[in-house]
C-alpha cells in the first residue's frame, strides 16, 4: 500500500525505461525469434508461442514472424497453437541464435486470432504484447510514482475520485475492489475518507512479474467482490545474480537477486522512505504532521519441483505514517495514522500434464491506528486463505477451469471519542467457496464462457449463487464481447456492527467492440448496466447503513497509437452516471464515486537512450453534499446538510512528465540517471471543503503537493 501524499515517492529505479532496460540485461534476457507457417509456406497470423516452463508468450505478426523474450536458460519446449488448429511443439535449448520455423497443419476451420480481451479486462504484463499497455507500464507511467495501484488507476472504468491509490471501479467503492497475490487476498479493508485520498493495497512493482485488473465481468474463479478483482503475480526465480542500489532525497532502496543453483533462487527488496526534505523544499498544500514516511522489505523464494513445476515462498512487510490538519468538515480537525501490513503466500503449481493443479495458501494481516481529532479507531484484521483449483490446458475446443477456497477472516475494531467507546467489534468469520467454469469453442469466430460459484459465509449465515457468462465473437480485426452476472461480497464487520449481515450484492451487464490488432492502432469501446442491492456504508457521524440500493451506467473507451517501435501514445475515456442510496438520508444520490467524465492522455518516446513520458489527466468533479447552515448545541453548533450528493467540486486537471538516460559501460557497473515534475503546471486541484466553526464559510481543500522537480540515479550492480 501506498499512501496518496506520496505522489512523487522515489521515482527510482523503478520508474524509468531505461532501469527497466538495463535490470533486463543485467538477467540476461535471451530472445527467442522464429516464424509460424502453413505449409503452403503462408504466414500464420496471431498464433500463439509459449514457452511452457515458464507461461510466457509471445504473438506473431502480420508475416508470421514473433519474438519472445524470457531469461530461461536450458532445455525447453516452445508451444504454438492458433485457434482451431492442433498444436505443434518443439524441444530447444537456451539461449540459441538460431531461429525457429514452425509450421502449423490445418486442422478444424481456423479462427481468426482471438485477441479480442474479456470484458472489462486491463492488463499490465510483461509476458503479452497484444494487451493495451507496453510491458511494465506500471513504473514507466509520468505521475505514477511506481505504484501498480497508481498505474492501474489509468485503466478504462477506474473513476478519478481523489489522488489516493484506491481503485473506484465503475461506480463502486473502493473496498468493493478485492486484491490478489498469488492468488492469496491482500488485504485492502475499508477507511474514513482519508484527508490526502483513500487508499488501497498495493506492492512494489519489481516484485511482481504481472499484473491484471478485471473490472466488473470477471469469471468465476473469483468471488467475494463487487466490483473489480486485482491479480498480481509474483516475480519468480532469476537465472543470475544481480542488484541495485539507490539513494535520493526522499529515501533509500536495495534489491538482489541470487541464482544459487539452477532451480533455487532468491529475491529480496528493502526501501525506506521520507517525503519531510520534499514538503520542504517544495511546499505543502496541506499542513503535514509528520509529513509521510514508510518503509517495506519483502523476499521472494522458488524452487522448481520438476522441469514443469515450481513452488514459491513470497512475503513482504510494509509500514506507513503521516499526519496532516484541515482533515475534516471543520478547519480545526486533524488527521493521523499508522500503518502496518504483512502477507505471505506459499503457493505451488504444476503444468506438466494437460490437466494442471495449483495451489496456494496465504496469511495476510493489517494493523492501522488513525485518528480524526477526538474521535480514534484501531483496526486489526488478519485472513488466512487457501485456494485449489485444477486446469485443463487450452488448445483444445473445451477449456475447464474448477476450484474451491476457504477464507478465515478476523476483524478487530475499536472507536473511541473523548475516552468514551463508541463501539467495539471482534468477528472472526469463515467464508468457503467453489466455481466451475467452461469454454466452449462454439465456432472457430466464436467462444462461450459459462460459470458459476457458490460461497457460503457463517458471518451472513447464507449460501449466494453466482451464475456468469460471457460469449466472445471475432472477425478479422473486429472482436465483439457480451458479458453478464451476478457478484455478492459479505460486508466488513465494521459496516455491520451486530446487526444481520446480509450479503451486498450486484448485477452487472457488458457489451464490447474491438477493432486492431496487435500493432499499430487499437480501439475499444464497452457499455455496461450494474444494479446494487443490499450495500453496507458508513454514515458521516461513523455510523453503518445497510440496506442500501443503486444502479449505473457507463461507457469505457480506450484508443491506441503506436507510429514507430519507440514512439506510442494511449487515449482512455470514461463516461458514468451512478446513483447508490446516501446513508445519512436514506435518499436515492448521485453515488460518492459517480464522476461523470474521466479521460487520460499517456506518450512515450525513446529516443536512443533517452526515454521521455508524459501524462494528462482530467476528470470532472466528484458529488459532494453541501452545509447550507447549523443549529446550536452544547459544546458547538452542529451542520445542516444541503441534498446528498448534490453538488460537484471542479474539475480535476494534472499533467506530468518524466526523463531518464542511461549510462551503460563495457567494464563496471550501469548507472540510470532521471528527473521528473509533477503538477506541471502546478495546478491546485480541490479534494474537499472545510468549514469553519459555525459553519457559515466554506474553504477549499487543495491537492496534497505544488508542483515538484525530482532528480536521482541508481546504481546497477552487475
Amino acid at each position: 500500500m501506498r499512501y496518496t501524499a506520496i505522489l512523487f515517492l522515489l521515482l527510482t529505479a523503478a520508474t524509468t525505461p531505461s532501469f527497466v532496460r538495463a535490470q533486463e540485461a543485467a538477467e540476461t534476457r535471451s530472445v527467442v525469434r522464429g516464424t509460424v507457417v502453413r505449409p503452403s509456406g503462408l504466414p500464420v497470423v496471431g498464433a500463439r508461442v509459449e514457452l511452457f516452463e515458464t507461461e510466457e508468450r509471445a504473438v506473431t505478426d502480420s508475416t508470421g514472424r514473433f519474438v519472445l523474450r524470457t531469461t530461461w536458460t536450458g532445455p525447453a519446449l516452445l508451444v504454438v497453437r492458433a485457434l482451431g488448429d492442433p498444436p505443434v511443439s518443439l524441444d530447444v535449448q537456451l539461449p540459441s541464435d538460431s531461429g525457429f520455423v514452425f509450421v502449423l497443419p490445418r486442422g478444424v476451420p481456423r479462427l481468426t486470432a482471438m485477441t479480442v480481451r474479456p470484458a472489462g479486462e486491463f492488463r499490465l504484463t510483461n509476458t503479452t504484447r497484444q494487451e493495451a499497455l507496453t510491458p511494465l507500464d506500471v513504473v514507466q507511467t509520468a505521475g505514477a510514482a511506481a505504484n501498480v495501484s497508481r498505474a492501474l488507476q489509468l485503466a478504462p472504468g477506474v473513476n478519478a475520485v481523489d489522488e489516493g491509490t484506491g481503485l473506484f471501479v465503475r461506480g463502486g467503492d473502493v473496498t468493493e475492489t478485492r486484491v490478489l497475490v498469488d492468488d492469496v487476498v491482500m488485504l485492502s479493508p475499508a477507511r474514513f475518507n482519508n484527508p490526502t485520498g483513500h487508499v488501497g493495497a498495493s506492492l512494489n512493482p519489481f516484485l511482481l512479474s504481472n499484473a491484471t485488473l478485471a473490472a466488473g465481468a470477471f469469471g468465476a474463479a473469483y468471488g467475494n467482490a463487487l466490483s473489480g478483482v486485482v491479480r498480481m503475480e509474483t516475480a519468480g526465480r532469476p537465472t543470475r545474480n544481480s542488484g541495485s542500489l539507490t539513494a535520493s532525497i526522499g529515501g533509500a532502496s536495495a534489491d538482489a537477486a541470487l541464482a544459487i543453483t539452477p532451480r533455487f533462487g532468491v529475491r529480496a527488496l528493502a526501501n525506506i522512505s521520507n517525503l519531510g526534505p520534499l514538503v520542504a523544499a517544495f511546499g505543502e498544500a496541506q499542513p503535514y504532521d509528520p509529513p509521510p514516511r514508510g518503509g517495506d522489505a519483502a523476499l521472494t523464494v522458488e524452487f522448481a519441483t520438476t522441469r514443469h513445476s515450481r513452488l514459491r515462498l513470497f512475503t513482504v512487510r510494509q509500514q506507513q505514517r503521516f499526519g496532516v490538519g484541515a482533515a475534516d468538515v471543520s478547519d480545526q480537525a486533524r488527521y493521523a495514522a499508522a500503518t502496518t501490513e504483512g502477507l505471505t503466500v506459499l503457493s505451488w503449481r504444476d503444468t506438466t500434464h494437460r490437466w494442471r493443479p495449483s495451489f496456494a495458501a496465504g496469511r495476510s494481516s493489517h494493523t492501522r491506528d488513525e485518528s480524526l481529532t477526538a474521535f480514534a479507531l484501531g483496526t486489526r484484521l488478519t485472513s488466512e486463505h487457501v485456494v485449489m483449483a485444477v486446469q485443463r490446458a487450452p488448445g483444445t475446443r473445451l477449456d475447464v477451469h474448477i476450484g474451491v477456497e476457504q477464507e478465515r477472516f478476523t476483524a478487530r475494531y475499536t472507536g473511541t471519542t473523548d475516552e468514551t467507546t463508541l463501539f467495539r467489534v471482534n468477528a472472526p468469520t469463515v467464508r468457503t467457496g467453489a466455481h466451475a467454469e467452461i469454454g466452449w469453442r462454439l465456432h472457430p469466430l466464436a467462444q462461450l464462457t459459462v460459470g458459476a460459484r457458490a460461497d457460503r459465509s457463517d458471518f451472513t449465515r447464507r449460501t449466494t449463487l453466482d451464475p456468469r457468462v460471457a460469449l466472445a465473437v471475432q472477425r478479422g480485426a473486429w472482436g465483439l464481447v457480451a458479458a453478464g452476472g451476478v457478484y455478492h461480497q459479505v460486508p466488513e464487520p465494521i459496516l455491520v456492527r451486530g446487526q444481520t449481515a446480509a450479503p451486498m450484492r450486484v448485477s452487472q451487464a457488458s457489451l464490447a467492440v474491438e477493432r486492431g490488432g496487435t500493432v499499430g492502432a487499437r480501439a475499444r469501446i464497452e457499455a455496461y448496466a450494474r444494479r446494487w442491492n443490499a450495500l453496507s456504508q458508513f454514515t458521516s457521524d461513523f455510523g453503518v447503513a445497510t440496506g442500501g440500493v443503486g444502479d449505473a451506467l457507463g461507457v469505457d473507451s480506450e484508443f491506441r497509437w503506436q507510429w514507430t517501435e519507440k514512439s506510442r501514445t494511449r487515449l482512455v475515456w470514461s463516461v458514468l452516471d451512478a446513483r447508490r442510496t446516501d446513508p445519512q438520508s436514506g435518499e436515492l444520490a448521485p453515488a460518492p464515486a459517480s464522476v461523470t467524465h474521466s479521460i487520460v492522455w499517456l506518450t512515450e518516446r525513446e529516443i536512443g537512450r533517452l526515454s521521455l513520458n508524459s501524462a494528462f489527466r482530467y476528470a470532472t468533479g466528484r458529488p459532494f453534499t453541501d452545509i447550507i447552515g447549523s443549529v446550536p448545541s452544547v459544546d458547538a453548533p452542529q451542520p445542516v446538510f444541503g441534498a446528498p450528493n448534490a453538488l460537484r467540486l471542479p474539475g480535476y486537471l494534472r499533467s506530468d512528465v518524466s526523463i531518464s538516460w542511461l549510462h551503460a559501460r563495457q567494464r563496471g557497473p550501469t548507472a540510470v540517471f532521471w528527473a521528473s515534475i509533477s503538477n506541471v503546471f502546478d495546478r491546485r486541484n480541490i479534494m474537499r471543503y472545510t468549514w469553519n466553526r459555525d459553519f457559515t464559510a466554506r474553504t477549499p481543500v487543495r491537492s496534497p503537493f505544488n508542483r515538484s522537480i525530482y532528480a536521482g540515479a541508481t546504481l546497477l550492480l552487475p
